[in-house]
């Protein structure tokens, strides 16, 4: 009677046990890809104490700064999610540890998402200016701040939108076309001095970038490893060019032929 029974016990304790896994928090968040906002629609403007001399050439063409969404702070993903993000090619799993820290309340971490996106905001401004006075010395770029700019983008954060803020700002105040009517995409943190850093859910931002319609996306070249082969698929009709300054990335939109990340050999 015993040998009958225990089978059933084991069963159902198993049972219990995969059950409670489904729908038990765990310390991951899901990524997907987000939205796509062109910086030269409206985003990048004259400040209200710009100099009246200060021009802002019409555009001919997009570039778009990328986000993705990102499981909330608040809510830990379930088993029964981990599984359905797996089968999905266009979301990733990822330690929750990466992005959040233990301790800290949901509003803490949108404060320094927020602080994060101004910082680069600034930094993208002194990047772009710096470049300018180099690159065209004849322009009064040189009289220009950094205040005289105004970046405007609501609901959203962090350090990732920095180049292409720096991208938008060069295409506007200079009366070179670099875009050529092009869609374009970016992503990556920007220094004072021009150096672009890596990010996070890079491959999801190809996803997003590739949705918005544009051909060619510009990513920080030390994010190279997150999109080799059998790691990250890139949809065909896309370009990635893998820059590691601003410099780098006006030598890319002027290129028919941009480096690519496997000319890193990633």
């Amino acid at each position: 009677m015993h040998h009958n029974q225990l089978p059933r016990v084991a069963t159902a304790i198993l049972t219990l046990f995969f059950g409670l896994a489904l729908f038990a928090p765990l310390p991951f968040v899901v990524i997907k890809p987000g939205n796509a906002q062109d910086v030269l629609d409206k985003v990048i403007t004259p400040s209200k104490t710009a100099p009246a001399l200060m021009k802002f050439y019409k555009p001919d063409g997009s570039i778009y700064l990328l986000t993705i969404l990102i499981s909330s702070p608040k809510a830990y993903v379930t088993g029964a999610e981990l599984i359905y993000s797996w089968g999905r090619s266009d979301f990733s799993v990822m330690p929750r540890s990466l992005f959040y820290q233990d301790g800290v309340s949901a509003e803490v971490e949108k404060e320094i998402a927020k602080t994060e996106m101004v910082d680069s905001q600034l930094t993208a401004k002194v990047a772009a200016l710096n470049y300018l006075k180099t690159s065209y010395p004849n322009l009064t770029s040189g009289e220009i701040k950094p205040s005289d700019i105004a970046i405007s983008l609501a609901q959203t954060g962090g350090p990732s939108g920095g180049l292409a803020f720096a991208l938008g700002i060069v295409e506007l105040l200079t009366p070179e076309n670099i875009l050529a009517g092009r869609s374009v995409a970016s992503t990556g943190t920007i220094d004072a001095d021009g150096n672009v850093g890596g990010i996070g859910g890079v491959a999801e931002k190809v996803l997003a970038a590739h949705k918005s319609g544009a051909t060619l996306i510009l990513v920080p070249s030390g994010n190279c490893q997150d999109l080799a082969p059998g790691v990250a698929k890139i949809p065909a009709n896309i370009k990635v060019a893998a820059v590691s300054t601003l410099q780098e990335a006006i030598t890319a939109l002027n290129s028919a032929a941009p480096r690519s990340c496997a000319n890193l050999g990633a």
